[in-house]
């Protein structure tokens, strides 16, 4: 079952697809996986780049003016999807910033595995790079226009974003249509749309190894030209 999760992977496998004169490689990420995985996304990306490639990189990090508004999209985001936001509990910090973890399911499995690391690790050249995502608030701010509000109760707001969360979720209908239409759908909309219409001839994508279907559908649904190559 763990093996299914991709954690235990020592390397990536890439999906290379080309429309033409264009080219892409997309790189299926992980947020957990063994410290040799992301030392060989590492050597790629290094490689990538110094050919040409231009990196795509997935983050929802929030764009706000303040941390007051960060504050209640957390709390908004904590009601909308049920649980703490960043709760894995770490017991142990490496020299290179990453975080080793020992949560119950990976302890006994006799391999170190780390927090996918910053893209800084990976040697992004952030003067080329470009942010191929959505922040969070904007897509809560559009859960809730197309929605209604997320009601924040006493509880939401007395409970610090860092404890055990326990107070009453939002239906499970909107959570799963958040989960389903914001968190994939319109990203995986979102990456193919800047994909198609970029300038670049070569990118390279990190984004998350769940929405490359997606992406692959969406890019495919704009250009049908795009092939896979072995």
């Amino acid at each position: 079952m763990v093996q299914s999760t991709g954690v235990l992977q020592n390397a990536s496998r890439t999906h290379h697809l080309k429309n033409g004169e264009r080219e892409l490689i997309y790189i299926p990420m992980r947020h957990l996986g063994k410290r040799n995985y992301y030392d060989y996304i590492q050597r790629m990306v290094d490689s990538l780049q110094n050919q040409g490639f231009v990196v795509f990189y997935e983050s929802i990090a929030y764009q706000v003016d303040s941390a007051q508004q960060r504050d209640v999209y957390d709390r908004k985001f904590r009601k909308l999807v049920g649980h703490v936001i960043g709760s894995t509990k770490v017991y142990e910090k490496t020299s290179d910033t990453t975080k080793v973890l020992m949560a119950p399911l990976y302890k006994n499995l006799g391999s170190r595995i780390i927090q996918q690391p910053q893209y800084s690790f990976f040697k992004v050249d952030y003067n080329t790079a470009v942010i191929a995502d959505i922040p969070k608030n904007e897509l809560l701010d559009e859960f809730e226009y197309s929605y209604g509000d997320i009601i924040l109760d006493s509880c939401d707001w007395k409970t610090p974003l860092n404890e055990p969360y326990t107070c009453k979720p939002i239906k499970a209908k909107f959570r799963n249509i958040f989960d389903r239409e914001f968190i994939m759908k319109k990203r995986e909309q979102n990456l193919a749309a800047l994909v198609a219409d970029a300038s670049q001839k070569k990118i390279l994508i990190m984004f998350g190894a769940a929405h490359y279907k997606g992406f692959l559908k969406y890019l495919k649904e704009r250009n049908p030209d795009w092939i896979n190559v072995k």
